[in-house]
């Protein structure tokens, strides 16, 4: 077949003043000779008019506005589609830059730019519609009626990485409109999940009676700490063991260390000791918590014990000297330099 061009643009998307056709032109087995190009045709408006099992065999317009006019039941024109009337109905024939299709099937591999479209947009050779019955059915599809993006493999049916020259970061972002709520990222060959904005790891479904079932955070780290007398007096620590390591899992923290006091100056009172939080202010005291100590080297040879404790509100544990008659807080006086501090105490944060 060839086609001869009398005017108009002849390239990827052809426009023609005047057409003439040597040979046969054959459309799905059937064969059109003599084809009269009619002229340009407006799908939005159906101008001019065209009407359904109406035409001259042979005639034909190409598609200049796209449009949703129905044909003999098609209704997807795309600029640059012919319109041909094969003496019973009208056939599209695909003729613009951008494919416009109601059902395409590809064999192979297949390069696209982009896929646009009104209704549904299906991948995958066992899926024929993107509904949500994945047992039966592996592939992708997007529902354009519910906006969702349903993805079914019978192995992972989602797979994200970063390029070998991408180094580290993210792979997966999760946004709240234009606002990014959490993302999954990579560093090495570790993966992290991060929330954002105070969320967490939520276990409501696991039905609990708790108040809350969210795990909204994890924290390890090092706490340089300092004793402050509650009367008067200072109390210092050599500053190669003056630090209490700590782990917090969600509001708990668990504290633990050992101090060394350098330094004395009249000790007076009980000794506060900073903490890395502050202790939550809950019903019926359920904040306050008490500490396991244990120290050496103190001034009284006959001192029993210590008891330390953390109340609701503070961010300190307050060491009191104890004995069998009550708690006193008279435990700075026992404190000189060269003593030892070993503590262990869990607790509620705010």
């Amino acid at each position: 077949m060839t086609i001869k061009q009398y005017g108009g643009v002849f390239g990827r998307n052809p426009t023609f003043n005047d057409v003439t056709i040597e040979g046969d032109l054959i459309i799905n087995g059937e064969v059109f000779s003599g084809l009269d190009f009619q002229g340009s045709w407006n799908a939005s408006t159906n101008s001019p008019a065209l009407a359904s099992s109406t035409g001259t065999k042979g005639e034909f317009y190409i598609v200049s506005v796209a449009g949703t006019t129905s044909l003999d039941g098609i209704t997807n024109w795309g600029i640059g589609d012919w319109a041909l009337f094969n003496g019973s109905v009208w056939q599209r024939i695909e003729g613009g830059a951008d494919g416009n299709f109601v059902n395409l099937d590809v064999t192979g591999t297949s390069n696209l730019a982009s896929i646009a479209g009104t209704g549904n947009v299906v991948l995958g050779n066992t899926v024929t519609n993107p509904v949500s019955n994945y047992a039966n059915q592996q592939g992708l599809g997007w529902n354009n009626s519910t906006k969702v993006l349903e993805i079914s493999s019978s192995v992972a049916p989602l797979q994200v990485g970063r390029t070998s020259g991408g180094g580290d970061g993210q792979v997966l972002v999760f946004r709240q409109a234009s606002n990014v709520a959490a993302e999954i990222r990579v560093e090495g060959n570790a993966g992290y999940f991060k929330p954002y904005g105070g969320g967490g790891i939520d276990f409501s479904a696991t039905s609990g009676t708790g108040t809350s079932e969210l795990f909204d955070d994890y924290e390890e780290g090092v706490h340089t700490t300092a004793a402050t007398c509650t009367t008067s007096g200072t109390i210092g620590f050599v500053s190669s063991n003056n630090q209490l390591a700590y782990t917090k899992i969600g509001n708990t923290v668990h504290v633990s260390g050992y101090l060394y006091v350098n330094a004395i100056s009249s000790p007076v009172g009980g000794v506060q000791i900073s903490l890395p939080f502050t202790a939550a202010d809950l019903a019926d005291s359920g904040g306050s918590s008490v500490a396991s100590l244990y120290l050496t080297n103190v001034v009284a040879s006959n001192v029993s014990d210590f008891v330390g404790k953390i109340d609701e509100g503070n961010d300190f544990l307050l060491m009191y000297l104890g004995n069998s008659n009550a708690v006193q807080a008279t435990s700075a006086q026992q404190i000189k330099a060269g003593s030892q501090i070993y503590i262990s105490i869990t607790y509620k944060t705010a």
